[in-house]
């Protein structure tokens, strides 16, 4: 199975961010270290996955309204490529803090017509 676009969120396909995001992959566990300095805990459930720093630079108003509208429900699907096995995956995740650069704004209305930058992190929410 192929990927409609490098990120689909809560069915909106995404334009490429620019270089520099992150993937993270996290693995929990449910105790620490024994006297001894031995890891005596066990994993707790999946790895989870946090795509971080997320960036897109020059884009449209209303590419940047169709992203935010996709981030509307705080628990949202998202489809990209899992780079463990070079697959797609769905997982629900949560958006972090959405933060937005206007870069021209149009002097009759006064509305931003293009974005410098927009950016936010997905969280993997843990659920199945």
């Amino acid at each position: 199975m192929a990927l409609s676009a490098f990120l689909n969120v809560n069915g909106y396909d995404f334009p490429p961010p620019i270089r520099g995001f992150t993937y993270t992959i996290s693995t929990t566990v449910n105790a620490g270290r024994n006297a001894n300095n031995a890891v005596i805990g066990q994993r707790v459930g999946r790895d989870l996955i946090k795509l971080d720093a997320l960036s897109w630079k020059g884009i449209h108003a209303e590419t940047r309204r169709m992203m935010l509208r996709a981030l509307e429900p705080f628990f949202v699907p998202v489809t990209f490529e899992d780079y463990r096995t070079g697959k797609p995956t769905t997982i629900i995740m949560y958006p972090g803090d959405r933060k937005g650069k206007p870069y021209w704004v149009d002097k009759i209305t006064h509305m931003v017509l293009t974005d410098e930058v927009l950016s936010f992190n997905l969280i993997d929410a843990g659920l199945e």
